[in-house]
């Protein structure tokens, strides 16, 4: 058994993830831009990475992903200091579109 457990490597190898933006400032920076009948789901985190869900108006018509670009904060925007990817997944009609990352 020592020798299974020996095999792994030491636990400074596994890697580390940053700490999760605080969620009241993601949620912050990201309504600035958000249509008024648009709503932001809870933040959450995956291996280092924020991740909202936007939930688009039912009745809203355009590109999905066009529409996460534009959302992105500014690249002055304060948040960047606590993180360097925000993950946008858009949802409308009961479907999710594929996730778009903003970075600085």
């Amino acid at each position: 058994m020592a020798g299974v457990l020996g095999a792994a490597g030491p636990l400074e190898e596994l890697p580390v993830w940053p700490p999760a933006p605080d969620p009241f400032s993601l949620l912050q920076s990201l309504s600035a831009r958000l249509p008024p009948d648009w709503r932001l789901g809870q933040p959450s985190s995956y291996l280092g990475i924020a991740q909202v869900r936007v939930n688009m108006a039912p009745g809203w018509r355009g590109n999905p992903i066009a529409a996460a670009i534009n959302l992105c904060p500014d690249t002055e925007d304060t948040i960047w200091e606590e993180t360097r990817v925000i993950r946008l997944t858009m949802h409308q009609r009961q479907r999710d579109w594929p996730p778009y990352d903003c970075r600085p």
